[in-house]
């Protein structure tokens, strides 16, 4: 089993084309020992509908895979697509027996980067979808607000090359990757 210490959870949000997903997983390639999860691969149902039920058994789900993970040896974990909130931190939280330290980065984009970004994507997007995702799900601000519970960062991706955005990533959490 892991020490304590060394049990690191490194989420990663942001609002649809943020960039979570690009980012996740070219954070793998700098990590110093550990594993990356995008959310979105274990929440794919049809028909799909976002309701308590869902978002419980969601994080459910994101919580076996992440402690699968820190029991197998993986002490830093980078997940991402999962909390959109402090109040989501704070269900997904309840639901890790084990001691963790936290991290908290937010992707921020303006709506016409994340726009583009949709619109590039290989799945179905309108005007008017992408229009209603953002009326559901706005830019959080709870999740800055709470510093003292993990490290935030908040990174801005619009005109930044990814590379740019990896390096914020990695210098603010050191004890997470390597350099």
């Amino acid at each position: 089993m892991i020490e304590h210490e060394c049990r690191r959870l490194l989420i990663v949000t942001g609002q649809e084309g943020a960039g979570k997903t690009t980012v996740v997983r070219a954070l793998r390639e700098h990590l110093s020992c550990g594993a990356v999860l995008d959310a979105e691969d274990i929440g794919q149902v049809t028909p799909w509908t976002m309701d308590d039920a869902f978002r419980e058994m969601f994080h459910r789900n994101v919580a076996a895979v992440v402690t699968n993970f820190w029991a197998a040896g993986y002490p830093n974990v980078v997940a991402g697509s999962f909390v959109s909130g402090y109040d989501d931190f704070l269900a997904f939280r309840r639901l890790l027996s084990e001691a963790v330290t936290f991290g908290v980065v937010q992707l921020l984009a303006s709506k016409p980067t994340r726009d583009r970004r949709r619109i590039a994507r290989m799945k179905p997007s309108s005007a008017e979808w992408r229009d209603h995702v953002d009326r559901v799900d706005p830019e959080d601000v709870t999740l800055r607000r709470h510093g003292d519970e993990y490290r935030f960062l908040a990174v801005m991706t619009d005109g930044q090359p990814l590379s740019e955005t990896l390096g914020t990533i990695t210098a603010a959490f050191p004890e997470v990757f390597t350099h």
